[in-house]
């Protein structure tokens, strides 16, 4: 019979995420984020000059426009024979439309720059947001890759110890051997039974359906009170570990 007490026993590592995000390296996605903005900033001074341009072109025309039409007035004044020039109200009527004109054209600059400032300021944000949550996904995933190399690690060394164990034992092996032997290949072949099933089904999974089956499988190893049991479910998070690891590697 088994000493159950001197066997080995599974000691898998807790997830730490400042153990397991020590060293990884974002560097990539701020440097993007500084890129970007670079490229944005001049984009805001190239559209902001363009649009002094315009607001120095309206400027110069409605000048232009209040000297053309003061000549024409004067001109109408001495053709009609009046003499002592235009008066106030045809003066005043004269610098209010030019004062509307310049009046139009600082505010469609105004309008223009603010409209530049607005989008240029909100694709930054927009681009600085997704660097960053990209970043962070990416350290989340390798992290999680890092502890689920840590945990199979630790079940091989779990296993090792094991067949130590038996290896070394001093028992009645012409009694026990062959009862032995059969428990281990039935565990070993439970043992890959699990793991390739899991493989298998996992394939396919995305991080977040992946993220509500270790909750799953973790209430079902709680609760496991077999051997048999407990190797599935640890088997289950094996896989999901294992397919972390592959969406890790595809960064």
């Amino acid at each position: 019979m088994e000493d159950e007490m001197a066997l080995p026993k599974l000691s898998t590592p807790a997830y730490d995420d400042k153990k397991y995000s020590k060293g990884i390296n974002t560097t990539y996605y701020n440097n993007a984020i500084k890129s970007y903005t670079t490229q944005a900033e001049k984009q805001r001074a190239t559209q902001i000059g363009e649009a002094q341009k315009a607001q120095d072109s309206a400027l110069k025309q409605a000048y232009i426009t209040k000297v053309q039409n003061q000549n024409r007035l004067n001109e109408a004044l001495a053709t009609s024979g009046i003499r002592g020039g235009a008066t106030e109200t045809s003066n005043l009527r004269l610098q209010n439309t030019y004062g509307a004109a310049v009046g139009a054209a600082n505010t469609d600059y105004t309008n223009s720059v603010n409209s530049i400032n607005q989008s240029i300021d909100q694709n930054i944000a927009d681009y600085t947001s997704d660097m960053k949550s990209r970043a962070e996904e990416y350290r989340q995933n390798l992290a999680q890759a890092r502890w689920q190399a840590d945990r199979e690690n630790a079940l091989n060394k779990y296993q090792n110890a094991r067949e130590d164990y038996w290896n070394t034992k001093d028992y009645n092996w012409k009694k026990t051997t062959a009862n032995r032997e059969e428990k281990w290949n039935q565990y070993n072949a439970n043992m890959e039974k699990w793991n390739n099933y899991y493989l298998d089904k996992y394939s396919g999974w995305g991080k977040d359906a992946l993220k509500k089956e270790e909750a799953k499988i973790n209430k079902k190893l709680a609760k496991a009170k077999t051997s048999a049991e407990k190797i599935r479910w640890q088997q289950a998070l094996r896989g999901i570990g294992n397919r972390r690891g592959v969406l890790a590697n595809q960064k």
